[in-house]
C-alpha cells in the first residue's frame, strides 16, 4: 500500500533526463515510489526509482488519486495568478 509523504521528496530526474519538484510523494513497503508533478498546467503521476529515474504512468491507483485531491485546482490557481 502506497502511503503518503508528510513532505515531497526535493527534485527527481525523469527517464527523458528532464528534472522535476514533486508536489507528492507516494512511497510503499516494497520500495516503490510514486509522485505527482506538474507538467505544462497539468498533474501527471510518475513511477521509477532514484537510479532508474521516473515516466508518466496511464493508470492512478487508490492512494494517487487521494493524494491528488490534496492539492490545489489548477484551474483555480490559474485565476487567482490573473
Amino acid at each position: 500500500m502506497y502511503v503518503l509523504q508528510s513532505e515531497p521528496d526535493e527534485g527527481i530526474v525523469l527517464r527523458n533526463g528532464g528534472a522535476a519538484k514533486p508536489l507528492a510523494t507516494l512511497k510503499d513497503e516494497y520500495g516503490g515510489i510514486s509522485h505527482i508533478i506538474k507538467d505544462d498546467q497539468c498533474y501527471m503521476l510518475v513511477n521509477g526509482s532514484e537510479e532508474k529515474g521516473f515516466i508518466a504512468v496511464k493508470h492512478w491507483y487508490h492512494e494517487a488519486v487521494e493524494a491528488l485531491k490534496s492539492l490545489p485546482s489548477l484551474r483555480v490557481r490559474q485565476l487567482v495568478c490573473a
